[in-house]
């Protein structure tokens, strides 16, 4: 006897019995479906899956064709890949191509296609194994053709030192974000007429980082619109001119060599300044920069000749400025010091700052009295950042001069009292990491909070001796917060056991 209801499970029954007629007499009713539906359906699936879809039968044969991304790997054929992207019956807004170890010739088969059909963002990765030879005077995997992409809105090409050559002509209509990697430029065209205003009017972050191929050239970029320039490792670049009034963050970074560096930089509304090369006054011209919050410089030789130059330049770019936000600066030892003097009386003042990013590279040596004398220069800071360089760890030998550095740290009292927070990064316990930290602990009265990221090759085991050894002097009432490197999560929080 059937307790009411019966008349809705009769009709379940029969629209299963029904449903499974269909299924037995082999009936699609997925291809009844609109196709909007279709393509999110197809967006679930790998590109080249979606396009298998299409021998399923008469109604799904285009629908992959109105997919908005695309992604393709290294197996995917040249010529197959651009018939697929003429054939391609909506606008791209993505599309993803991995071709490792493609020649350039047939990267420039497919690329004029995605130049007509990209309206959104395009990224080409192409990794091979290349030959580091500086003075190698042509590109090791080809040339290829860069077209210009009017529609795009960001281009990211990381290639394994490819020719590519700029196009002369056209304009990145809408082109927002360009981001070059391991390229090697090849004429006709510059990259600096490029990437100005005239041919990319909506441009705004640009990144070049480790790029050959523009040895004894003026890169020159005028840009009305750009607000991000990054440019990292390009060797042997002759001279730079940046005139950029919308800019607000510039790092150029190990990009002269050994050349003399030549540079015009004007950005009036520049807000972070990362100069990694040397800085000759009488060759590199800032102009005004008023509303400069943050500035990175090149490493400081502790130990060097006074004749050394470097240092010279170096203390000449600090006296630009008075007072900023954020100063990141390195002191940088050599491995044999031996018969050099000690550099840290010639650096006498530093910018009224909050914000000190120290970075030390020690290679082993005592580092502690050039570390107390930067502080000394800035004890109206809020917040430190200290980072222990990565270098291979070495204990110099017992008579080595540094040893004879100033001992006032051991004894003078230094007074940071607005000292809050302090964040340091590869933490390995050493006797001189630990003995300048019990320091920074008398001097920073008002420390509330200290995290401790440890060198990433620290174990689980040495990471709980580490903390052991951090909290036997570290001050009660401060917030302490360990992180541990770990290779399948990353960074995480340490929480010790116990």
């Amino acid at each position: 006897m059937e307790l009411g209801g019966g008349g809705e499970s009769a009709t379940k029954r029969a629209r299963l019995s029904s449903d499974d007629a269909a299924a037995a007499a082999g009936e699609d009713r997925l291809s009844a479906l609109p196709s909007d539906v279709l393509v999110l359906i197809l967006l679930k699936l790998s590109t080249r899956a979606a396009a298998w879809t299409s021998v399923l039968s008469r109604s799904w044969r285009q629908v992959w064709a109105l997919l908005p991304t695309l992604s393709f790997d290294e197996t995917a054929d040249p010529g197959q890949l651009r018939d697929a992207l003429d054939g391609h019956e909506v606008s791209v807004r993505s599309l993803l191509v991995g071709a490792d170890g493609a020649a350039a010739e047939s990267l420039g088969v497919w690329l004029p296609a995605a130049a007509r059909r990209v309206s959104g963002d395009l990224s080409l990765y192409s990794y091979a194994r290349v030959e580091e030879d500086e003075d190698d005077e042509t590109p090791q995997s080809g040339i290829f053709v860069l077209p210009c992409f009017e529609k795009a809105t960001s281009i990211t090409l990381f290639l394994s030192f490819h020719g590519v050559a700029v196009p002369r002509a056209g304009v990145f209509a809408r082109l927002a974000e360009l981001h070059l990697h391991r390229v090697w430029f090849h004429g006709p065209g510059e990259l600096g007429d490029a990437v100005s205003t005239p041919r990319c009017p909506c441009l705004q972050r640009l990144t070049v980082d480790d790029a050959r191929g523009l040895a004894d050239l003026n890169l020159a970029i005028r840009s009305e619109t750009l607000l991000e320039v990054e440019l990292r490792n390009l060797c042997t670049l002759s001279r730079l001119t940046v005139a950029a009034p919308a800019l607000k963050e510039l790092a150029v970074v190990l990009c002269f060599g050994k050349n003399r560096p030549v540079a015009n930089i004007s950005a009036p509304r520049l807000t972070n300044l990362d100069w990694g090369d040397e800085y000759d006054p009488s060759s590199v011209h800032f102009g005004k920069m008023e509303h400069l919050r943050s500035l990175s410089t090149n490493s400081y030789l502790v130990y060097a000749n006074y004749a050394f130059i470097h240092n010279h330049f170096w203390l000449s770019l600090l006296q630009r400025f008075e007072g900023i936000q954020t100063l990141s600066l390195m002191l940088m030892y050599l491995r044999d010091i031996e018969n050099y003097q000690y550099m840290m009386e010639y650096l006498t003042v530093l910018p009224d700052i909050t914000f000190l990013r120290l970075r030390i590279v020690a290679n082993g040596h005592a580092f502690e009295a050039s570390a107390f004398h930067i502080l000394r220069l800035c004890t109206g800071i809020r917040r430190l950042m200290l980072q222990f360089g990565l270098e291979v760890r070495t204990v110099c030998s017992s008579d080595c001069i540094c040893d004879q550095q100033p001992a006032d740290w051991e004894t003078e009292e230094l007074l940071l009292n607005h000292l809050e927070e302090v964040e340091i990064t590869g933490w390995t316990g050493s006797e001189h990491e630990v003995a300048f930290m019990k320091r920074l602990f008398n001097w920073g009265a008002r420390l509330k909070e200290i995290t401790v990221n440890f060198c990433f090759t620290t174990s689980e085991i040495k990471a709980k001796e580490l903390y052991q050894i951090f909290q036997s002097f570290c001050r009660s009432g401060i917030c302490t917060k360990f992180y541990l490197y770990q290779k399948k999560r990353g960074k995480v929080l340490y929480a010790p056991d116990h």
